[in-house]
């Protein structure tokens, strides 16, 4: 090797050492039967509540490592329940969701920031109906026992035509409010690593 050839590879290898380093914290799994993804909006003056039924998490969280650390969360917007037929078909209708042309919401969060006593904040994005936006999500995270499970929980209040979600009447306040609050709970499972 040249001398010319050593500063490229000193990068290379400051390069290599900082992807070994990224996302080196803690694997969870997250069982769907126990989790719940709800959200709560008002429609005529009061509170309905609703849930989605699918979605898919890649959790990497340790405390200790928040540099390693990062959600990624897909939900299937065809699956938002809120005990209303009538409401949910016009919930993945063309004026809500869209779901035949945007399927699903995306969050991602590379950034964390200790709030103290298990609670933390995920400066990430959240993306509906391919409109992206940063928000912050305050979450508390508990393991459980041995440290192989977990309960990640949390929320935040998002509003609903900064996504486009209600398109020509609906996007009338006075009679379905802005305003939407996202809560969940998630109880997770440490992934088991193994050797190379």
């Amino acid at each position: 090797m040249s001398l010319r050839s050593l500063p490229r590879a000193g990068a290379f290898a400051a390069l290599l050492l900082a992807a070994t380093a990224t996302h080196a914290a803690a694997a969870w799994t997250t069982d769907p039967a126990q989790s719940r993804l709800g959200f709560t909006a008002t429609l005529a003056g009061g509170d309905f509540d609703g849930a989605f039924q699918r979605f898919q998490t890649d959790i990497d969280f340790d405390p200790a490592d928040l540099e390693g650390s990062r959600f990624r969360v897909e939900i299937a917007l065809a699956s938002a329940d809120t005990g209303d037929a009538d409401r949910d078909l016009a919930l993945k209708g063309a004026d809500f969701f869209a779901v035949e042309r945007w399927p699903s919401a995306r969050f991602s969060a590379d950034r964390f920031v200790v709030l103290g006593n298990g609670r933390f904040e995920a400066l990430g994005r959240l993306t509906i109906r391919d409109t992206s936006r940063e928000i912050r999500l305050p979450f508390r995270f508990e393991p459980v026992g041995d440290g192989k499970r977990a309960v990640l929980a949390g929320g935040t209040t998002i509003r609903r035509l900064d996504y486009g979600v209600g398109q020509g009447e609906w996007q009338d306040t006075q009679w379905l409010g802005d305003e939407v609050r996202i809560r969940f709970t998630l109880q997770l499972q440490r992934q088991e690593t193994t050797s190379p």
